[in-house]
């Protein structure tokens, strides 16, 4: 039986503005001083990962010394073609995955619409520079630093770990990225390069994030004309 995809996209997009409504007015009740601002973000997220980023490259410089092996470019275009041509397979399927997720968890659904409260705001120059800090800083902590010390399958329970859902539970998206963590770190330790796993993180953030910015402006167009309907009804003319 084909599988209608527009009609599947139709479906998601307004599950996902239903669930947006719901849970920003509940976020902004909650915490009403909830930082939305997109510079602020910036600036937590260059120091949070500029650290993550700077212990990952000492542990892979003092502790593993792998530095030259991680990073090593091959100058044999069939290498560099494989080394990229893997993280952009990765990248597609980390991401088909979270489509599936979105359609069968409601709690993957809410924290999405959670994050899309700051994430939505930012430019698209933002947009690319949140995915770099973020795939370069996690990469490096945990294929980098962790994942010699820990293995593989502790470093993706870890990399699962990172990321809680809602109030710091267990979700969806904990399961989620556990995958991830185990499908990046397997990359890790059969290229012994660090630049599968960071094309895949890269693309994986840079792409979820556009999505969340289209959303975002999707809701607010969607709430302007709600409005302007509602004042241009007989109803509240009376």
């Amino acid at each position: 039986m084909p599988v209608d995809l527009e009609g599947e996209t139709w479906y998601l997009e307004n599950l996902l503005r239903e669930t947006i409504g719901h849970v920003m007015k509940q976020a902004q009740r909650s915490d009403p001083k909830i930082d939305l601002n997109p510079e602020s973000l910036i600036k937590k997220s260059t120091v949070v990962y500029g650290v993550m980023a700077a212990g990952g490259l000492a542990a892979m410089a003092f502790f593993h010394d792998s530095i030259s092996t991680a990073f090593l470019w091959p100058s044999a275009p069939m290498e560099m073609g494989r080394l990229i041509a893997s993280g952009l397979t990765a990248a597609g399927v980390l991401l088909v995955l979270s489509y599936f997720f979105e359609d069968w968890f409601e709690s993957f659904r809410e924290l999405k619409s959670i994050i899309m409260q700051v994430l939505g705001k930012v430019s698209i120059p933002m947009a690319i520079y949140l995915s770099f800090v973020t795939s370069v800083g996690e990469e490096l902590l945990f294929r980098g630093a962790i994942q010699p010390f820990a293995g593989l399958i502790l470093t993706s329970v870890l990399f699962g770990m990172l990321h809680m859902g809602h109030k710091g539970l267990v979700s969806a998206w904990s399961i989620w990225a556990l995958i991830a963590g185990f499908l990046l770190g397997w990359m890790y330790e059969e290229t012994t390069s660090i630049w599968p796993p960071l094309i895949a993180h890269f693309g994986v953030n840079m792409v979820s994030i556009l999505n969340l910015r289209r959303a975002y402006n999707n809701y607010t167009t969607h709430l302007k004309a709600k409005k302007k309907l509602d004042h241009s009804s007989p109803d509240s003319k009376r």
